[in-house]
């Protein structure tokens, strides 16, 4: 992008290429988490309670329903703009890559609640709804390079 110094083009691509390895091996356990609660369900006998499945299913709601309101609060444009004006931009690029890791571990909770669901509740299509969730939820956080260059090309004169 032609607004970014080289300095700071450097910091963005590193701290962006470390934060995306992140983000594909945490979809990866995902996938896996997925693979293994199809093959390692237990019997309807041993099954937990429909009240703990129950609570299970409204945590992975509740979950969600944070992850889409606190993306939200993380990237507000008054919060970057401090952070770049006390940390400058390599703080700025620590901050996302921290942001974008937590909206990730919070995708991948609904992923080992789902998986607990099928090894415990003996239900295999839980795992399969809640690896989805937990799959759109990776997609929709998913951190976009333009974006960290969009905010490093407004943030880096402040």
């Amino acid at each position: 992008m032609t607004g970014i110094s080289p300095e700071n083009l450097k910091i963005l691509s590193e701290k962006y290429r470390v934060t995306a390895i992140i983000f594909y091996v945490q979809i990866g356990f995902t996938i896996a988490l997925i693979a293994a609660g199809w093959l390692i369900s237990a019997n309807k006998d041993y099954a937990i309670s429909d009240e703990s499945m129950m609570s299970l299913r409204v945590g992975v709601i509740f979950i969600a329903i944070t992850s889409f309101v606190l993306r939200r609060m993380l990237l507000r444009w008054d919060r970057l703009k401090t952070a770049a004006i006390l940390r400058g931009i390599r703080g700025v690029t620590t901050m996302l890559q921290g942001n974008a890791v937590i909206l990730g571990a919070m995708a991948e909770i609904i992923a080992i609640i789902g998986f607990l669901i099928a090894v415990l509740g003996g239900v295999k299509t839980e795992m399969f709804t809640f690896g989805a969730v937990a799959l759109v939820l990776f997609l929709i956080n998913f951190p976009r390079r333009s974006v960290w260059e969009k905010i490093v090309v407004n943030l880096q004169d402040v």
